[in-house]
């Protein structure tokens, strides 16, 4: 049995390919089911997300697993698999552990560090266990994978390390007030930058989040959508509802201020423009700009990067637990063995057919050892399956010893039962 990781990722691919590759939720309890059936694959899950497309898998034979799972996705996304082989990254055996608990825990991620990764892969591992297309393996290394990366999310936190200036503006009011219960915030200006900040800010614990912008009806809208605490204001109120509120992100592109500040405010305002949207005149005021919000910024990158290196130095350790566990399943050599007994019945039937038949030219050959080969695999698929599962539960021992003794295999199970003395 072997590990293998195909993916398609951000890492080679652009956003426009990457689209074309992509399952989406309803498709993917289907992929994972019809893959299972396919050739060579003992264990199979799917994940798709806006970065990555990826099937983590238990093969028999890492030739026949890494043809069937490219030829799958090749069919299903309409390429030919020679076309599509170069667009994907296989990965097996040792390597596929360390690359899930990098992807799991947000090391690999576009936004390294990133907490989504992992809701996504435990919603693809949920899928996939409701589906019955994972085993043994794939069941212990993602567990372990979800519990190694709750455990690094917690320990260091690095997604609580503002990324973006939107974020580091309200990580800084809600450093200022600390607790946002009762607390009002206004966002002025809904481009990119005021959009992505309404979002974070709709969930931040505000008792209300007021959206003004000079199309009230762009505000309307993303109020719409946000529902909750979120209000849409018109945007000649906007002195009004500054002087009002707790607190003021500008984030608004305007060649001369929108507000001025003067001795009477007590709001305390971020503002995110350039050219900048506050005209301050007073010195009492809460006031930080783009500048402060960088110095934010490039300090959270260097407590980001620190993190990050904490964690990828405790991967290699998990990677070794997870096959240290895999070493001590007495069914590996067992299956190892099957396979090897089953081709070499197989190659002596061959052998006596071509005796046989002696005027068969090298393809018919080739033909026929292909058909034999393949007869053999999906005869023994079926029971590979099964005694690896029963490899796990309190029975496994008289379970292995009563699989080798049917398969003929008796000297194989009495070389187990001397390993694990």
């Amino acid at each position: 049995m072997y590990l293998m990781c195909v993916s398609l990722n951000y890492h080679q691919l652009p956003l426009d390919l990457r689209e074309k590759f992509s399952f989406t939720k309803e498709e993917v309890p289907k992929a994972d089911k019809l893959l299972n059936d396919e050739k060579s694959i003992l264990e199979n899950l799917l994940i798709s997300t806006c970065n990555r497309t990826e099937v983590y898998a238990v093969v028999d034979q890492i030739h026949t697993g890494r043809y069937y799972i490219r030829r799958f996705l090749a069919e299903w996304f309409h390429y030919t698999i020679d076309d599509f082989t170069k667009f994907v990254t296989v990965t097996t055996k040792d390597a596929v552990a360390e690359h899930l608990f990098k992807v799991i825990t947000g090391l690999d991620s576009l936004i390294k560090g990133e907490p989504q990764i992992l809701g996504q892969m435990k919603d693809a591992f949920q899928i996939a266990t409701k589906e019955g297309t994972t085993g043994a393996i794939l069941n212990h290394l993602f567990r372990q994978a979800i519990t190694f990366s709750k455990r690094m999310h917690t320990k260091y936190r690095v997604s609580e390390l503002a990324q973006s200036s939107g974020q580091a503006g309200l990580h800084q009011i809600k450093m200022q007030f600390g607790s946002l219960e009762g607390k009002t915030l206004a966002v002025v200006g809904l481009g990119q930058i005021g959009k992505h900040t309404a979002y974070n800010a709709s969930n931040m614990g505000f008792s209300k989040v007021l959206l003004l912008n000079r199309t009230d009806s762009k505000a309307e809208q993303i109020a719409t959508e946000l529902q909750g605490v979120v209000e849409a204001r018109p945007f000649n109120q906007l002195a009004t509802v500054v002087h009002n509120v707790d607190a003021a992100i500008f984030a608004a592109t305007v060649k001369q201020p929108l507000f001025k500040a003067d001795e009477q405010i007590s709001t305390m305002i971020v503002d995110l423009g350039v050219p900048r949207n506050v005209a301050i005149n007073s010195t009492k005021l809460k006031y930080y700009d783009i500048d402060h919000v960088h110095m934010i910024l490039n300090s959270n990158d260097e407590k980001r990067r620190l993190m990050i290196q904490k964690i990828a130095n405790e991967i290699p350790q998990e990677v070794n637990d997870f096959y240290i566990w895999e070493k001590q399943l007495h069914i590996v050599p067992v299956i190892r063995g099957l396979r090897e007994h089953s081709l070499r019945i197989e190659g002596e039937a061959y052998d006596s057919l071509l005796r046989k038949l002696p005027e068969l030219d090298s393809h018919e050959r080739k033909v026929i050892s292909k058909h034999m080969k393949s007869i053999v695999n999906q005869m023994i698929k079926g029971p590979i399956k099964e005694i690896k599962e029963l490899s796990v539960t309190p029975g496994a021992t008289a379970d292995i010893d009563f699989f080798c003794k049917i398969f003929g295999m008796d000297n194989l199970k009495v070389e187990n039962q001397n390993n694990d003395k």
